[in-house]
């Protein structure tokens, strides 16, 4: 009696281990298959699973190929980085970087093909909480903002400036300046135009010292920014020498993006973003909200003055 009765508490007080059915048939009843999360839930960030696949008989199906989809039904859209599947033997099955970015309702997607036989079962599931930061402090807010530091890595990859002009991108970012990045697409109606005036004030704040710091928008939506469009884009926040717009392929974009921590599901629920840091540092202050640009210069010239 006891003994179920602490089951019972164990259950209310972890619902995250009941709330989704880990065994299913795919939807042809082609497969069966078993899934263990590791921490027993999906949580905001990278999640591991073990997925053991069986045939009607129940036996494993050895070899089978498994495409593992995070899908986001609110958006309509996955994200762009993909689970690696590592064949373990005896139809079991090892998946890695399952990314989700937000809390709410999520389906994971696991296509199963051994042979002629396709297959697909759709797991659901709440996605709620963050991964610890890998930070030097814990974010805690100040002001309106979220403020931590960050070890970053950028890649060696070449882009597109507003100009047309090829610029790779680890030179650009030390070149000696102080650098600040954000994070916009020319047709955004909302949060972009706020961020690209706050670059503009703080040029014009800096005088003639403006080109003296280096400023970086990356496009989100590479498909669509085109340096027509991005110079275009400038022009209406008067933006000059030391402000660089930067697209490339979506290959190129997403490398920046995952090394900076600023993926996304959706260029429309994206939030605001900066991230910074002083020439020669190996320190990145990554602020998440909206800053005033006396925010903005006071956050500069704490980092330069490290």
């Amino acid at each position: 009696m006891k003994l179920v009765v602490a089951c019972i508490c164990v259950l209310l007080l972890c619902p995250s281990l009941y709330a989704a059915d880990l065994s299913q048939k795919t939807e042809k009843g082609i497969f069966s298959l078993e899934m263990t999360l590791g921490g027993n839930s999906l949580k905001i960030g990278a999640n591991t699973a073990d997925i053991v696949v069986r045939d009607k008989s129940g036996k494993g199906v050895e070899g089978a190929e498994l495409t593992v989809t995070p899908w986001l039904p609110a958006m309509g859209q996955g994200v762009w980085e993909k689970p690696v599947v590592t064949v373990k033997g005896g139809g079991k099955y090892h998946v890695q970087n399952i990314v989700t970015k937000m809390t709410g309702r999520w389906e994971l997607k696991i296509d199963v093909k051994k042979g002629t036989f396709k297959d697909r079962a759709i797991f659901a599931f709440d996605v709620s909480g963050r991964e610890p930061a890998s930070s030097k402090d814990t974010g805690q807010p100040k002001g309106k903002y979220l403020r931590s530091v960050k070890y970053y890595t950028i890649p060696n990859v070449t882009l597109l400036n507003q100009d047309g002009k090829r610029v790779n991108l680890k030179e650009m970012v030390d070149s000696g300046k102080p650098v600040i990045f954000d994070f916009i697409y020319t047709t955004c109606t909302t949060i972009c135009p706020v961020l690209s005036a706050t670059f503009t004030s703080l040029r014009k704040d800096l005088g003639a010292d403006a080109d003296k710091v280096q400023l970086i928008s990356i496009s989100i939506d590479p498909e669509n920014d085109r340096p027509e469009k991005m110079k275009k884009y400038l022009s209406r926040f008067k933006a000059g020498k030391g402000w660089d717009f930067l697209t490339g392929s979506r290959e190129d974009i997403n490398r920046v993006l995952v090394s900076l921590d600023a993926t996304l599901v959706d260029k429309m629920a994206h939030e605001p973003l900066y991230i910074m840091r002083a020439p020669h540092s190996d320190d990145w202050v990554r602020i998440k909200g909206l800053l005033s640009k006396g925010d903005l210069m006071s956050e500069l010239k704490k980092m330069e003055h490290k």
